[in-house]
């Protein structure tokens, strides 16, 4: 099986990388290295901007895994027109090309199609209220994809990723908040919160991202469908603040900022469909964080070795 993974050298699409090459498919990897994470993995310079740039690994594939966007809340203010430019233009590029040589699709949408939850689990049938630039964008490339099922037949699945920590995440000022915090703490860097601390969210160890990906290429009746990969349980920044301060023994102090533009304040899954479709979640948030920071200081931390 030949897969194709945009964004390939990102946190999620570097794992799922490395996991079908495990399992013995022929993968290629592209990237235009935008914001890559540490993970080595071989790819090709490519950018979902350009047709010409990504019609021949199309051509090639049997199934597109499409993840390369711009992922960044506050870059989509700071430049929403970058922003709609990757995520809107470069997905039409992708579909256009799985039209034309009739490939399979699984695209990462992003549970912040959502907006604040209104309901206590959010299933995929909630509205679609987004409230950035990059949110936007990613509604944006969600409806593409059922509009092109819907007109072409372009066999794409809509994967709604709730929130994902683990190896290799980026640490940087766009990185994740758990990657962050942790290079923060175990430096004894100040941690900061912006608003109230009390923003909810649905985090999944990357183990359960990559296998929700290929839940969605294993089932081909969700095709021109929308489904949610989660836990169904939240966290608050607040708690993921006071946790990782308690696992490295760290002596930061939480500083509190004002809110962000465009925060959402709840996500949470309803996963649903998902179990219905084989897909157990087996994250146990505290014991994965703990993993993942211990792995990140054996990683970083010490030797001499490059952060």
């Amino acid at each position: 099986m030949k897969a194709l993974i945009t964004g390939a050298k990102g946190f999620i699409g570097s794992h799922l990388y490395e996991d079908l090459k495990r399992q013995g498919w022929n993968v290629v990897g592209i990237d235009n290295l935008f914001h890559p994470c540490k993970k080595d993995i071989p790819f090709k310079f490519a950018d979902i901007r350009y047709y010409t740039d990504i019609e021949k690994y199309v051509e090639w594939a049997d199934v597109v895994f499409h993840l390369a966007a711009q992922i960044h809340v506050d870059k989509s203010i700071e430049s929403p027109e970058e922003t709609l430019d990757v995520n809107v233009k470069g997905t039409m590029n992708i579909l256009e090309a799985c039209k034309k040589f009739d490939k399979k699709m699984v695209f990462a949408s992003s549970s912040e199609v959502y907006g604040t939850s209104q309901v206590d689990f959010m299933n995929e049938n909630h509205p679609l209220d987004a409230q950035s630039p990059y949110a936007a964008s990613k509604v944006a490339g969600d409806r593409l994809c059922k509009a092109y099922y819907d007109t072409f037949g372009t066999r794409a699945i809509i994967l709604r990723n709730f929130n994902t920590f683990g190896e290799f995440q980026n640490d940087t000022s766009y990185g994740g908040v758990i990657a962050i915090f942790t290079r923060r703490a175990l430096q004894g860097e100040d941690l900061y919160i912006f608003g109230s601390g009390e923003q909810r969210r649905d985090y999944m160890h990357i183990d359960d991202a990559v296998r929700g990906y290929e839940l969605c290429f294993q089932n081909p009746d969700l095709e021109g469908q929308a489904i949610n990969v989660g836990t169904g349980t939240t966290v608050t920044v607040n708690e993921i603040a006071d946790l990782i301060i308690k696992i490295t023994g760290s002596k930061s102090k939480i500083i509190r900022t004002d809110s962000r533009p465009g925060e959402v304040m709840r996500l949470c899954a309803d996963i649903t469909k998902a179990k219905d479709y084989g897909f157990v979640s087996k994250t146990d948030f505290e014991q994965d964080l703990t993993k993942y920071v211990n792995w990140y200081k054996n990683t970083y931390c010490g030797d001499g070795r490059d952060r």
